[in-house]
């Protein structure tokens, strides 16, 4: 008997794409996205054909990790102060006249190297405003958030993970038969179109709350980091999760160097590894999404981390491409695993105008400070010792860690709290 509307569960995936608002807004994100992974492929290409230098054209990914790294938190404290419609709105608005104004300057030939890097700059910025804002936004436009938010990041995130996957392929496919002016030009009308979109959804007013001042400014913005740290549970999480992407960062320079050196299967096995990269990213999300109710976060992490040190392990126990691409998937799978339960964790425990502040607090003690001390200390490694070895040690490192969730007294504590109310469920299901 098929279901009807009424019998659809609240935190099922169908639940969840029935809302037009949350439809709308997850369009624009995708739409936006493939623009922006266009926008950097293509400024990229222009400076390295430019200055025919690697590291002038490493500068143009780098800069957001930069900005994120030293401005996140303050951006993102200006958009829990401004009202989230008109900010989502503007900042795409911005976003697409920067776009224009580079293209503009392409086709009068005025152009300098600078130009692409602070028009970079900007956008990467305007970006750490927007994604703040979004992250409020989504539970306010949900009408039963403690069900449905799980699903919503879920697909979020599976879907970015997807634009990433096919954008990159097309994007090199662009590059190579069009302009960069009019590259240019599309990225700017996918942000005009995002900020049209954002026009038709209703967003509820979100209470702002804010202290005077300079010394004001600054106290608004440690709060996310002062509300992580008052809980027992996030704070071990965000603890877990830093070390984690300080071992796992060096795996961004491992990958093609064990591609080559130990898979000996050059450029392409190197993309195959990505593509499996990207696969599991989506699945792990997904899953995640759909049974994130059924267990702890702390269940999650230790989950996440098993599956993830287990494949670190096994991939050069088997030097195989196939072995290897099997053991990529399951590793960004496992990964991917308890990030959905986390963030939605952190959002509904979060007041509605803290949440940006919170969410970026939150990346920048992650990943912000962890991946560019992990990519240094990784660097080093590379030229030290066997990609094999490294990645051995990585993959026992990331089990111990899941092993030692097991004694880490909030994390026991909330698994004794999950327990009973996990089992009453599944009695009452039976």
């Amino acid at each position: 008997m098929k279901q009807t509307i009424d019998q659809i569960p609240d935190d099922s995936y169908r639940s969840v794409l029935r809302i037009p608002s949350f439809c709308v807004l997850l369009v624009g994100r995708l739409v936006s996205g493939a623009g922006q992974i266009l926008f950097s492929m293509a400024t990229m290409w222009y400076i390295l054909q430019l200055t025919e230098s690697a590291l002038a054209a490493a500068l143009i990914p780098m800069l957001p990790y930069l900005i994120y790294a030293f401005m996140g938190i303050p951006l993102a404290t200006i958009s829990d102060r401004l009202p989230k419609k008109q900010l989502l709105i503007w900042t795409d608005v911005l976003r697409a006249g920067v776009a224009c104004i580079l293209a503009v300057l392409f086709m009068t030939e005025s152009m300098q190297p600078w130009h692409i890097y602070a028009a970079n700059l900007l956008i990467a910025i305007l970006g750490f405003l927007f994604n703040p804002a979004t992250q409020t936004v989504i539970p306010a436009i949900l009408p039963n958030p403690s069900k449905q938010l799980a699903p919503a990041n879920a697909l979020l995130n599976s879907s970015s993970k997807t634009i990433e996957l096919l954008g990159y392929a097309m994007g090199g496919i662009l590059i190579a038969l069009i302009s960069v002016q009019s590259i240019l030009f599309i990225y700017a009308l996918t942000f005009l179109l995002s900020a049209i979109s954002i026009i038709f959804i209703r967003i509820p007013i979100t209470k702002v709350v804010k202290q005077k001042g300079i010394s004001g400014f600054v106290k608004d913005s440690m709060q996310g980091i002062t509300f992580l740290f008052s809980r027992k549970i996030l704070a071990c999480c965000i603890i877990f999760g830093a070390i984690i992407n300080f071992a796992g960062a060096p795996l961004h320079i491992f990958t093609p160097i064990f591609a080559n050196m130990v898979l000996q299967a050059g450029p392409q096995g190197y993309g195959l590894l990505q593509s499996a990269f990207a696969a599991g990213s989506i699945a792990g999300s997904l899953l995640s999404g759909k049974y994130a109710k059924r267990l702890s976060l702390a269940h999650w992490f230790l989950i996440s981390y098993l599956i993830s040190g287990t494949s670190l392990l096994l991939m050069p126990m088997f030097p195989n491409l196939y072995v290897a691409i099997a053991c990529s998937f399951l590793l960004m799978l496992g990964l991917a695993l308890v990030n959905v339960p986390l963030v939605t964790s952190i959002l509904l425990s979060t007041p509605e105008e803290k949440r940006g502040r919170v969410m970026n607090s939150m990346g920048v003690l992650m990943s912000g400070v962890s991946n560019p001390l992990g990519l240094l200390l990784g660097g080093w490694f590379i030229e030290t010792y066997n990609p094999s070895w490294v990645y051995m040690g990585i993959g026992t490192f990331v089990i111990c860690m899941g092993m030692a969730s097991l004694f880490v007294r909030p994390f026991r504590e909330e698994r004794g709290k999950r327990t009973p109310q996990h089992s009453s469920t599944v009695s009452s299901e039976v």
